[in-house]
């Protein structure tokens, strides 16, 4: 899955980049990034005890349906879709560094 997800990315930064020069083309190549993000993000699972990385994951899973509505706004007249990308990849961030951090801590308290 994370090969998808390094797919999707690639896609969603392409369409992004090529965004102000043909709307129409990049619309649909964030759609498929988009929707290759999401299904990345619904798949993943959190088994464990700890509360705080249970929130993270549900923070995970409100970024791929962040990066959608953003896909879908591309559709619209107007750059409203780059409000929706720019909250999707600021919660990105901050799950990734809280999540290292998280298990770092767990590997930590486990030995």
């Amino acid at each position: 899955m994370k090969y998808v997800e390094r797919v999707a990315y690639v896609l969603l930064l392409v369409a992004i980049v090529i965004a102000f020069h043909y709307p129409e083309i990049a619309a649909y190549i964030a759609s498929v990034g988009a929707a290759g993000i999401a299904v990345a993000r619904f798949r993943e699972r959190y088994d464990g005890n700890n509360t705080r990385l249970r929130r993270i994951m549900r923070i995970r899973h409100l970024v791929g349906v962040a990066f959608v509505v953003g896909a879908g706004l591309m559709f619209r007249e107007g750059n409203y879709w780059l409000v929706a990308f720019m909250i999707a990849v600021v919660l990105e961030l901050y799950t990734m560094f809280v999540m290292e951090h998280e298990n770092r801590k767990e590997k930590k308290n486990d030995k």
